[in-house]
C-alpha cells in the first residue's frame, strides 16, 4: 500500500466517521479541541470524574474523586443559640427584626461560620508531541449513549483515535490511545498543583499522593492542618510497544496502541461523615487496579457498556427532525443565540442532563451530586461547589425519576441519613426540639449550622425540604423497603421538629422563627435604607410544612404511625399562617406585606408550592397570583442566572404554558448555557442543568395530585415528537407520541395493579391497568 493512498484512505475514513458522529442525536461533537475548563466535555461513573480537552498536542484530562474536599470534621453547633432563641423570636414579634439579626448572627451563626471548599483532583497529560505539524480531520465527541470520549485526528499521514471513559464495574478511567499508519509515541504524566507529589515506578505506573493542607489564614472556614488523604494511581501498558518509566513520567515508544488506567481514593467515610485512618488510599488504588489487571481493554470497554448503556437506553426523545443535527454543537448553540429553531438540540440538552446525572450520582458513587456534579478544576471553587439545601441539591434531583434515572437518588439518601444524628443534635442544641434540622449549607463531614451569615443561611426548614425530595422518589418508585429505610425516617423527624419548633406569633399563627425566604430582603416602615432578611413565617416555610405533611398521610397506610401522631400533624395545621395574595396580586412571599429589596430576584422562594410542590395548583385564585408574580420577578429582570431561569420553565410548565415554558428554556440556551452545555450560573453551577431538564419533562407529562398529564404544555414549536420511557409517580412508565400537536396515541405501563387518572385536554378517564401490561390511550 502506498503512503499516499493511505494518507487517503485516512481522511476518507476520517470524513465518513465526522458524518456518523453529526447524525447521531445523542452526541455532542466539535471541530477543534477544547481551549477553556468550560469548552471541555465530562465524563464520570459517579465516584471517579474527569473533563476531556480533546487536545492533539499536550490532552489534558482534569481529574475528581468525589471526596477530595478540604476541611475537617467539626461541631459547627452555636452553643449560644438555644438560649438566645426565645429573645430573637421575641424581637421579631415587635418589629425589630434588625435587632434580631445582630442576635442571631452573635448566637445562632455556625461556629466555624464557613466550610471548606471541594477540590480538583489533578490532571492526567498525555503528551503527543510534535506539535508544530499540520492536524486535518479533526473531531472529539462525547457519545451520550455510552459514555465515551473520542478524539480523533491526522498529522504527518497517521491517524490518531483516544478513548476515555470512566468505567462504574472496574471503578476507574480508561484511556485508549491508537495510531494507524505509523508508530504512537506518548508522554503520560499526572500532576497537582498544591499538596501532592508524584512519582514514577518500573512497570509503567505512576503515583500521585497527598494530604490536603488547609492554610491558617481562613480560620473562618474550619481548623489549619493536615487533613484528607489522598491518592491517584495510572498504570500505562501497551500491547505492541515499549513502555518506559521516567522520573515523573512514563513514555510509549512504538507500537500502535497504549492504555492508560486510572483511579483514585481519599480515606473520606461517607457513613460517619468523618475520616477512617485505617484506610491507606495509595493501596485502595492498587486494590481496585488489580482487579481488572489481567483483562484486555475490549473486555473493559464491554463491562462498561453493558452496565452504563440500559440506564441510559430506558428513555428516548425525539421532538421532530432538525437538519442542524449535521453540525457541531457550539455550532447549533450559536445558530439558537441567533433566532434559529433547533428542537433536536432540546431533545441533546435533555438527554446531556440525564447523562450528567447518571455520570455523578450512580453507584459507585458514595456522595451526592454537588453544586458542580462532581466536576470541578478549582481548589477554592465558587460557593465551595458544596451541597447548597436552600434549592441547589434538591434541583440536582428533579429530573431523576421523571427522566428515569431513579438510580441516581441512592447516593443522596445514604448521604441526607448520615446527617440525621447531627441534625438532631441541631433541633435540640439550637431550637430545643425534637426531631431533626440542617441549614442552608453542608460538606461531606456534616457540617448542619447556619452558614456564612444569617442572611443567607437561616433556613431551619431546609432539612424538611430535603425529607421531601426523598419522599417523591418513593412517590414515583412505591418501593416500601426504601420508604421505611431512608425517605421516612427524614420525614417523621422534620414533622417532629415542625411540631416541637413551631411558636405562636401576636395573630395566633403558629410560625417558624427565626426563618427567612431564600434569599431576598425587604424594607420595613418605608425604611429602604436597611435590607432585612431574618423574619417569621415566610410563605414557603408554610407551603413546605402542608406538602410534608400531605406526604405524611399518603404514606400513612403503609407505614401505620399511630394515629394521635398524624392528628397532631392535622392540628398544626389549623394555625399555620394561610398563602395571602400581596399589593402586586402576587404570592405574598413574608409574614406581611413587606416592600421587596430586590423585585427581580432569582429566588422565587414564595412559588414552592407551585414546583416542586403541589400547594399552589389547588387553587384558581393562587395560579392566578403565582403568574402575577413571575411576570413581576421578570420585569424587574429576574431569571437571570442559569437555575433561576430553570426553575421558570418548570412553573410555566405548571401553569399549562407551553409557550413561555419553551420560550425560557430557549432563553436557559441561549444566554445561560456554555459550550459544552455546562449551566452558566455564572459561573458553573450544574443545577441549571437539572432543573432544565425538568421543566423540560414537565411540559411532556406531569404526575401530580392524583393525575396523570399527557402533553400538559406542549409548544407549538414541537408539531411532532415521540417520549419513550418517561415515568410518572405511582410506578407508570409512559410512552407518548403526536403530530400536528395532537396526541396520536399514549402507551401506559404500571409496576402495579392500579387505576389510574388520565388527562389530556379537556378529557379526563379511569383507566385500570395491570402490572407488567401497557395500556394504550389515544
Amino acid at each position: 500500500m502506498t503512503r499516499l493512498y493511505l494518507i487517503c484512505l485516512i481522511a476518507s475514513l476520517a470524513c465518513c466517521l465526522e458524518g456518523a458522529v453529526a447524525q447521531d442525536r445523542n452526541t455532542l461533537w466539535y471541530r477543534r479541541p477544547a481551549r477553556e475548563w468550560t469548552e471541555a466535555l465530562p465524563i464520570g461513573n459517579g465516584r471517579v470524574a474527569a473533563m476531556v480537552f480533546g487536545r492533539t498536542g499536550l490532552e489534558r484530562i482534569q481529574l475528581n474523586e468525589e471526596s477530595v474536599w478540604a476541611g475537617a470534621p467539626v461541631d459547627d453547633i452555636n452553643t449560644g443559640a438555644k438560649r438566645n432563641l426565645p429573645g430573637i423570636q421575641r424581637l421579631l414579634f415587635e418589629g425589630r427584626n434588625r435587632e434580631a439579626y445582630e442576635l442571631t448572627k452573635r448566637h445562632m451563626l455556625g461556629t466555624p461560620p464557613r466550610i471548606r471548599s471541594y477540590q480538583t483532583l489533578g490532571d492526567l497529560w498525555i503528551d503527543f508531541g510534535d506539535t508544530t505539524a499540520q492536524v486535518d480531520h479533526y473531531t472529539r465527541s462525547l457519545d451520550l449513549s455510552t459514555a465515551i470520549h473520542r478524539t480523533i485526528f491526522t498529522r504527518r499521514g497517521i491517524r490518531y483515535e483516544m478513548e476515555t471513559f470512566v468505567s462504574a464495574p472496574d471503578d476507574m478511567l480508561v484511556v485508549r490511545i491508537r495510531s494507524m499508519g505509523g508508530p504512537l509515541s506518548v508522554s503520560v504524566s499526572l500532576d497537582r498543583g498544591r499538596d501532592a507529589v508524584t512519582r514514577s515506578e518500573k512497570g509503567g505506573r505512576l503515583v500521585m499522593s497527598g494530604q490536603i493542607r488547609d492554610r491558617g489564614e481562613d480560620e473562618l472556614k474550619g481548623p489549619s492542618g493536615d487533613h484528607l488523604r489522598f491518592a491517584a494511581v495510572a498504570e500505562v501498558i501497551s500491547r505492541d510497544g515499549t513502555v518506559e518509566s521516567g522520573e515523573r513520567n512514563v513514555n510509549v515508544r512504538g507500537g500502535t496502541e497504549a492504555v492508560v488506567r486510572l483511579t483514585a481514593a481519599t480515606d473520606h467515610d461517607a457513613e460517619r461523615l468523618d475520616f477512617d485512618r485505617s484506610v491507606d488510599p495509595e493501596k485502595y488504588c492498587l486494590a481496585i487496579l488489580s482487579k481488572s489487571s489481567s483483562r484486555p481493554f475490549e473486555a473493559v470497554w464491554r463491562s462498561h457498556i453493558a452496565e452504563y448503556a440500559p440506564r441510559f437506553e430506558r428513555f428516548s426523545i425525539d421532538l421532530g427532525n432538525n437538519p442542524r443535527t449535521a453540525l457541531p454543537t457550539d455550532e447549533r448553540l450559536r445558530l439558537l443565540r441567533e433566532g434559529n429553531a433547533d428542537a433536536a438540540l432540546f431533545a441533546l440538552y435533555l438527554q446531556y442532563g440525564r447523562y450528567l446525572l447518571l455520570s455523578s450520582s450512580r453507584r459507585p458513587a458514595r456522595l451526592p451530586a454537588n453544586l458542580q456534579g462532581k466536576w470541578n478544576h478549582h481548589f477554592d471553587a465558587p460557593w465551595e461547589s458544596d451541597y447548597h439545601t436552600n434549592i441547589n441539591l434538591q434541583m440536582n434531583y428533579w429530573p431523576a425519576d421523571v427522566l428515569n434515572v431513579g438510580e441516581t437518588v441512592e447516593p443522596l439518601a445514604r448521604f441526607m441519613k448520615s446527617l440525621l444524628p447531627q441534625g438532631r443534635r441541631c433541633a435540640d442544641s439550637m431550637y430545643g426540639a425534637r426531631g431533626w434540622a440542617m441549614h442552608h449549607v453542608t460538606d461531606i463531614y456534616g457540617r448542619i449550622g447556619i452558614n456564612a451569615d444569617p442572611i443567607w443561611g437561616t433556613s431551619p426548614l431546609a432539612g424538611a425540604w430535603m425529607a421531601l425530595s426523598l419522599y417523591d422518589h418513593y412517590d414515583f418508585t412505591r418501593d416500601s423497603a426504601y420508604l421505611s429505610d431512608y425517605a421516612f425516617p427524614l420525614m417523621r423527624e422534620s414533622a417532629d421538629f415542625i411540631r416541637t419548633f413551631l411558636v405562636r406569633s401576636p395573630g395566633g399563627y403558629l410560625v417558624t422563627a427565626p426563618s427567612m425566604s431564600p434569599e431576598n430582603g425587604f424594607y420595613l416602615g418605608g425604611d429602604s435604607s436597611y435590607r432585612h432578611v431574618v423574619t417569621y413565617g415566610p410563605a414557603m416555610d408554610m407551603q413546605i410544612i402542608r406538602e410534608l405533611f400531605s406526604a405524611i398521610r399518603a404514606v400513612q397506610p403503609v407505614m401505620r404511625m399511630p394515629s394521635s401522631w398524624i392528628d397532631s400533624l392535622s392540628e398544626v395545621e389549623k394555625y399555620l399562617p394561610p398563602t395571602l395574595i400581596n399589593r402586586h396580586g402576587g404570592i405574598q412571599e413574608w409574614i406581611a406585606d413587606y416592600e421587596e429589596q430586590e423585585p427581580g430576584h432569582r429566588h422565587m422562594s414564595q412559588l414552592f408550592g407551585l414546583y416542586p410542590g403541589t400547594t399552589l395548583t389547588r387553587d384558581t385564585a393562587l395560579l392566578a397570583a403565582a403568574r402575577k408574580t413571575m411576570e413581576r420577578r421578570l420585569a424587574n429582570g429576574g431569571g437571570h442566572t442559569g437555575w433561576s431561569r430553570a426553575w421558570m420553565v418548570a412553573f410555566m410548565a405548571r401553569l399549562l404554558d407551553g409557550e413561555e415554558a419553551h420560550r425560557h428554556l430557549g432563553l436557559l440556551l441561549t444566554k445561560s448555557t456554555l459550550p459544552n452545555l455546562f449551566d452558566d450560573h455564572p459561573p458553573f453551577q450544574i443545577d441549571g442543568n437539572f432543573g432544565g431538564v425538568a421543566g423540560l419533562a414537565e411540559m411532556l407529562v406531569q404526575s401530580h395530585n392524583g393525575v396523570v398529564h399527557l402533553l400538559p404544555a406542549l409548544p407549538k414549536a414541537w408539531p411532532e415528537g415521540l417520549v419513550k420511557g418517561i415515568r410518572a409517580r405511582g410506578g407508570l412508565t409512559v410512552t407518548i407520541e403526536w403530530k400536528e400537536g395532537r396526541l396520536l396515541k399514549a402507551v401506559l405501563m404500571s409496576d402495579r395493579d392500579a387505576v389510574v387518572k388520565v388527562v389530556h385536554g379537556e378529557t379526563a378517564s379511569e383507566i385500570p391497568l395491570v402490572k407488567g401490561v401497557g395500556y394504550v390511550y389515544r
